[in-house]
């Protein structure tokens, strides 16, 4: 399996929303199960991967909490702060992964790909900073930058994932160009112990007692 496939699936189902008379038809839920799944088969050296799933866990639980159409609704006339701590959990998935990502993309020599994902790391820090703002200071005015970043952050990494797949410094598993054999297999053109394609070796000289 390559790891970022179901992250990428997974984040791409929280980021849709399908009403179906009040309930979320793609909920996100699932799309948490499948981030934790491929979290899960990353790299075992890959930075921060215990908080990564710890805080994967966490938005696994509060999606499922939350997913019933009652207690969103609940949610949503409750303080804004609650709807902010309850989205914390996911915005640390995204940060914490954007970063992981930078940083391996950075040690494998891709700083294109390292930069895109500091991006998606900024951009989710801010969408879990901007709140305390507009909550605490009452700046009113970042509440739709806040929306906007996490939202961003989101569909960013999905899209990152996707593309970065199959790069080995995230566990990927990089495709076979066509018409090359894979590694290990026969395909009859090996050298053999008489030189090419089984042939007679050219510089081989007689044995003793034989005639030139």
């Amino acid at each position: 399996m390559v790891p970022l496939h179901p992250v990428a699936l997974g984040l791409v189902i929280i980021a849709l929303v399908v009403d179906g008379r009040g309930w979320d038809l793609l909920p996100d839920p699932l799309g948490w199960l499948l981030v934790l799944v491929g979290t899960r088969a990353l790299p075992a050296t890959l930075r921060h991967r215990s908080a990564l799933l710890t805080s994967a866990a966490l938005a696994l639980v509060v999606s499922a909490v939350v997913w019933p159409p009652a207690v969103a609704e609940q949610v949503s006339a409750t303080d804004d702060s609650v709807a902010w701590a309850l989205s914390l959990p996911q915005l640390a998935y995204l940060a914490l992964l954007a970063d992981a990502a930078r940083y391996a993309a950075r040690q494998a020599g891709v700083p294109g790909r390292a930069a895109w994902f500091a991006v998606v790391g900024i951009l989710a820090v801010a969408a879990a900073v901007l709140p305390v703002l507009v909550l605490g200071a009452g700046v009113d005015s970042l509440a739709g930058t806040a929306v906007l970043a996490a939202t961003l952050s989101l569909l960013l990494l999905a899209v990152l994932a996707l593309v970065s797949a199959r790069a080995p410094w995230l566990g990927g598993h990089p495709r076979p160009l066509p018409g090359l054999p894979r590694e290990g297999s026969g395909d009859g053109h090996s050298d053999g112990p008489s030189g090419p394609a089984g042939g007679p070796d050219r510089h081989s000289r007689p044995k003793s007692g034989e005639s030139s």
